[in-house]
């Protein structure tokens, strides 16, 4: 069986963040055919449209190239001081490039935030919406995903707790299914 595969992007460079644990979760919950791939935000050298113009770094060739062929985009990240980490928005900023013409246009994405704190990384997805709508991406209808208190949710870099894990899953249930209904049309 051919398999589609998912992009998924961790906003947060720690190797042991809540965001790479959530989205390693989500990888494992991706029902057949889907498979996911990580972008590694750290290796994106800041933006620059000079580098752009002069010598594309390979990375982002590679990366823009995997986003173009990939079925969807699934973003899990921490909120940092009400918005989306730097790191993150400067990943956005190579793969939203050409200008409408990008990979990421028409793309279906689906996102969620986390934090420590009682509102789940909230704030952050005003921002990351605005941002996403800006690269012309698909954006399902959904309510916000978010995973407050995210500490007590996480143990041995995964997701662990029931309601989280139940809740995770379907939402990226009903995800995966458009993208399946719009593949197969």
């Amino acid at each position: 069986m051919t398999h589609l595969d998912i992009i998924g992007i961790a906003g947060s460079l720690r190797e042991a963040s809540y965001s790479q644990a959530v989205l390693r979760s989500v990888f494992h919950d991706l029902p057949l055919p889907f498979a996911g791939r990580a972008l590694d935000i750290g290796r994106f050298p800041h933006y620059s449209e000079d580098l752009e113009r002069e010598a594309l770094p390979e990375y982002v060739a590679s990366s823009r190239a995997a986003v173009a062929a990939a079925a969807a985009v699934i973003i899990v990240t921490p909120e940092y001081n009400h918005g989306i980490p730097g790191v993150l928005k400067n990943t956005l900023d190579w793969l939203s490039r050409p200008a409408f013409q990008s990979g990421m246009v028409g793309k279906p994405v689906l996102f969620m935030t986390l934090s420590e704190g009682a509102l789940g990384g909230v704030r952050a997805q005003g921002q990351l919406r605005e941002t996403l709508s800006s690269m012309l991406c698909q954006l399902p209808p959904s309510p916000e995903i978010v995973f407050p208190h995210i500490g007590s949710k996480v143990t041995e870099g995964l997701l662990t707790d029931e309601a989280s894990q139940v809740f995770l899953r379907r939402h990226l249930a009903r995800f995966v299914s458009g993208i399946v209904t719009d593949a197969t049309v």
